[in-house]
Formats: C-alpha cells, sequence, structure tokens
C-alpha cells in the first residue's frame, strides 16, 4: 500500500488537477471573456485574444532577434557568455539597485497621486482618527447604525496595528496618519518582493531567473498603484510568501518552522485567506508523514517540526490578545458576519457572487447570531438549488471572469475608490494621474499592459503546470492557489482577493519558462 501512496501520487494528482483548472481559467478567459456581462468587469481592458497573440508575437520576435544575434557574433559566442556570466555574479547588487529604484519610484508615485480611498477603508481610518485623538475606539458608522468591528472583526487586529502607528506619528507632531501607513505599505510590498526573489533561489539556483522574477514583479506588483491603499491585501503579502520562503528552504533550521507558525497566523489575522498555505503545507506533510515515515526517528522529527509550527501560531495568538486588549475594544456578537454568509453572497446570482449590499443589510437586519446563521446556511441551500447545470456552469464561469479577468486586480473598483483626491498640479503629478487614475486619458495604457502581464502570467502558470515534474515544493504552491480559486469561487469572488498570492503566481511563471527552457535544451539535444 505504501509503495503504491508514495509521495509521487500526491504530486501528481495536484498536478493534474493544476492542468485542468489553469487550463479551465485559461479557456475561460480567451474564448468567453467580453461575450458575458457580470460584475466588476474591467470594460476598458484589451480582449484576451489580442493579449496572447501580442504574447507570442513578443516571444517569436524574441526568438528571431536571439537567433540573429547568435549568427552574427558568431565566433564572438564566449565573449557574449562572459558578459552573461558577469550579470549571473553580480545578479544580487543588480537585484538591490532594482529594488532601491523601485522604492524611489514609489515614492515619486505617492508623492504625486497620493488619495484617500473610501469603502472600508472609510471606517477604519474614523475609527483610527477618533482614538488618536480621544484613546477611544467607538464604533457607530457602518450603514449608520451598525458597528463596523462587531460586523466584520477580523480587522479588528489591523485597525489596532494602525490605531498604535497613528498614535506615535502624531506624537512625533506629523498628522499624516493615512500617508504614513501608505509609506509602511509600500515597505511591506517590497520586502514581499524581496521574500520572493529568494523563495525563485529556492526553487531554482538559476540567477538570472531571478532577475527575470524581480523584473516581472517591479512590472505587475511593484508598480501596481494597489501600494496606495493601506489594507489588508497589502498589509498581508509579506507572510504567505515568507511561509512558502520557509518551507521550500532546501536546509531548514527550527526558526524556519517557528515563522511558518508565526506568519500563516500573523497574515491570517490580517487577511484570513493567508492561511491557506499552511493548510496546503499540512496536507502535503501529513500525506508524507503517514505513507512515507518508516522509523520512530522520523516521526519523532516531524513531531518536533510540528510543534515548533505550533508554537509559532501560540506566539502569534500571544500577540493578538496583546494588541487587541491594546484598543479594550468590545465585539458585539449579535452583529457578527459568519462565513455562511460569504457563502450565501458567494452564489448570488445578481451580483455574480461579488459583494451585494442587499445581502449584507438581509444579514443584519437578523440580530440573533444563531438565527442569522440559520437564515445563511438556508438562503445559501435555496440558491444553489435553483440553479440547473446548464445555470449552475455558467455562472461559476462568470465568477471565474470576476476573479481572474482583470490585470489591474479590480483597480478603482470598490465604492467611492477616490474619497479624497490630492489636488497636487505639475506635468508629473498630472501625467501620473492620467495614467493610473480610472478617469484618466491614458488609463487605457496601464489597464492593457496589466492585462498582457497577468495574461502571460497565467499561461506560463498553466505551461509549467503541463511540463514540469512535481516535487514538494511546486506540489505546495500549486496546491495553494488551487485552495484560493476555491475560496474565491464558493465565497465573495474579488480579483482584489488575488493580490496577496500575486508573488507566487509570478514564481511559478518564472518556473514555466525555466520548464520551457529546459525542454527546449532537451529537444536540442536529442537532435545532436
Amino acid at each position: 500500500m505504501r509503495k503504491i501512496l508514495n509521495s509521487n501520487l500526491v504530486n501528481r494528482i495536484v498536478k493534474c488537477i493544476s492542468i485542468l483548472m489553469f487550463s479551465a481559467i485559461f479557456l475561460v478567459l480567451i474564448v468567453i471573456d467580453t461575450k458575458v456581462q457580470y460584475n466588476y468587469k474591467n470594460e476598458i481592458k484589451p480582449d484576451n485574444y489580442k493579449c496572447l497573440l501580442a504574447i507570442l508575437f513578443v516571444a517569436l520576435l524574441a526568438s528571431i532577434i536571439a537567433i540573429i544575434i547568435k549568427k552574427i557574433v558568431g565566433t564572438r559566442i564566449e565573449k557574449v557568455k562572459k558578459v552573461f556570466d558577469l550579470i549571473e555574479k553580480k545578479s544580487t547588487w543588480i537585484i538591490a539597485i532594482l529594488f532601491i529604484l523601485l522604492f524611489i519610484v514609489q515614492i515619486i508615485i505617492l508623492q504625486n497621486i497620493y488619495f484617500e480611498t473610501g469603502w472600508d477603508l472609510e471606517h477604519i481610518f474614523k475609527a483610527i482618527n477618533q482614538y488618536v485623538e480621544t484613546g477611544i475606539l467607538e464604533d457607530k458608522t457602518y450603514f449608520a447604525e451598525y458597528p463596523y468591528f462587531s460586523v466584520y472583526p477580523n480587522n479588528l487586529f489591523l485597525v489596532t496595528i494602525f490605531a498604535v502607528i497613528g498614535r506615535i506619528v502624531v506624537h512625533f507632531q506629523y498628522h499624516g496618519v493615512y500617508k504614513a501607513l501608505v509609506l509602511l505599505d509600500i515597505i511591506l510590498v517590497d520586502l514581499a518582493g524581496i521574500v520572493m526573489v529568494k523563495t525563485i533561489e529556492n526553487f531554482t539556483n538559476r540567477k538570472n531567473l531571478k532577475i527575470l522574477g524581480t523584473l516581472i514583479f517591479i512590472a505587475f506588483i511593484g508598480l501596481s498603484p494597489w501600494f496606495l491603499v493601506p489594507y489588508s491585501d497589502t498589509y498581508s503579502i509579506l507572510f504567505p510568501i515568507s511561509v512558502l520562503y520557509c518551507y521550500t528552504k532546501k536546509d531548514k533550521k527550527w526558526y524556519h518552522y517557528l515563522l511558518i507558525g508565526l506568519c500563516s497566523y500573523i497574515g491570517y489575522l490580517i487577511k484570513p485567506t493567508s492561511i491557506i498555505i499552511l493548510i496546503a503545507i499540512i496536507l502535503i506533510e501529513c500525506y508524507k508523514t503517514i505513507f512515507k515515515i518508516k522509523d520512530k526517528t522520523n516521526m519523532k522529527f516531524v513531531a518536533k517540526n510540528g510543534a515548533t509550527i505550533v508554537l509559532g501560531i501560540a506566539i502569534a495568538l500571544i500577540l493578538k490578545m496583546g494588541v487587541i486588549n491594546i484598543i479594550n475594544y468590545e465585539s458585539e456578537k449579535e452583529y457578527t458576519i459568519s462565513f455562511y454568509h460569504y457563502l450565501m453572497m458567494g452564489i448570488n446570482q445578481d451580483s455574480t457572487g461579488a459583494f451585494s449590499h442587499e445581502d449584507i443589510i438581509a444579514s443584519l437586519s437578523i440580530r440573533n447570531y444563531d438565527e442569522r446563521v440559520e437564515y445563511n446556511k438556508k438562503t445559501f441551500v435555496e440558491r444553489l438549488k435553483s440553479l440547473s447545470f446548464k445555470d449552475f456552469c455558467k455562472f461559476y464561469t462568470k465568477k471565474t471572469l470576476v476573479n481572474y479577468n482583470d490585470g489591474t486586480l479590480a483597480w478603482g473598483r470598490e465604492g467611492d475608490f477616490y474619497s479624497t483626491v490630492n489636488d497636487k498640479e505639475n506635468k508629473l503629478a498630472n501625467l501620473l494621474k492620467d495614467f493610473y487614475y480610472n478617469d484618466g486619458s491614458l488609463y487605457y495604457v496601464f489597464s492593457d499592459v496589466m492585462q498582457v502581464i497577468w495574461i502571460g502570467i497565467l499561461l506560463l502558470v498553466m505551461i509549467g503546470a503541463i511540463l514540469k515534474k512535481f516535487d514538494c515544493n511546486t506540489t505546495v504552491a500549486y496546491l495553494t492557489l488551487i485552495g484560493l480559486t476555491i475560496f474565491t469561487l464558493l465565497f465573495e469572488a474579488r480579483a482584489r482577493y488575488l493580490y496577496l498570492y500575486a508573488p507566487y503566481y509570478i514564481i511559478l511563471a518564472v518556473i514555466g519558462i525555466e520548464t520551457i527552457y529546459k525542454k527546449y535544451q532537451t529537444i536540442k539535444d536529442n537532435k545532436k
């Protein structure tokens, strides 16, 4: 039995699911794309088949140029190799310079197009400003009568961190709390990029791939304006990639296991989907333990590492209790929304499974928590039963488009997004506003570029799933994205919810490029 259920079996299963899932997603994006209507649709982006053609054209052009250069260089090929060798040797310095330049550009963007947004951030910053001024977190702002942090207690940890930072900032006579939190946001996003590059090194030792990963990160995440929005999506991005880095480290020490538990749970406290990577690790490691352990020494080793992860989670729990006690806020359970509400909202055909104002009001109108949960369960079952097989397929096809069919990750498509706009006027500020603001004259350029990059990333992720032989590290990375996709299909849909796992998509895209190159080299060698 153990021989049949070896570790390769779970790798093959995850590989098959990954191929099916990403092939289906890619097919939906290319074939259906603009043919149906759904909530949060990006009406400005180019057709996906045009993006694909552009990607294939660039790839073909690059190949032709490479062949021409190779023929022109001829006997001087060694000199070219020396240049590439030098680039590889100096890769650490190149990557460091790229991230320094990125940080400078981000600060310039911040200074020129800074704005404050509405939706959830409006409620959070009202509470923060009040706490900074009075030391009390009063909370009667959500739809005029509902306490926001009782409705969404998952944001309490984040708002406490914001409030503490706010008081520190004000103590030093600086009153731009929002702007200070955006600056910290930028630092966290860039740190996530650095950890992502180190994680690529864990997957492959090719230093040129680290540089490539850095360039993709800068284009898709580093220069994406989401760093201007200090919310759970950006504040959590560092934690899932840190967990993957620790897990894929070849020679793991005890503190790597500690960090897996600590980062997983701190990420969970900021954004619940951060826990998906830990679930993937537990599933794979449990499978390996059950079917591969042969002696007690190995069992002790696994138990020790598992206990260290649990210790990390325990430290995060203690940290949570200490942080929450700072603001001394007591959540009122009668208002709290359970995950059954999101399950119910996730199958709402009118909202395409995205946020529904009607659903939130319907849930909040039931003041008893247990009765609300029963209502959510009942409504979910009724909505599910009302779907025929054809309707079911159509609905989840649309939800796939909501989640995956926007390279900007739904930038600007939240309520009252540009609540307070920076009135700075100069050539650079106007140019950046035109490029990044949704009503800007150059916004279509930003949207088009991001869509082409996103389609390219998904194409490479799919190719990687097809061509690469899965090991445990690759399996965990793909399994995490499978879990994330299932989560956004079952519960509330939103392209923004993919943001914190964007480094995973980039890593797997880079692995896809490496796999293509290796296959090409194998075919080339076989012809000789």
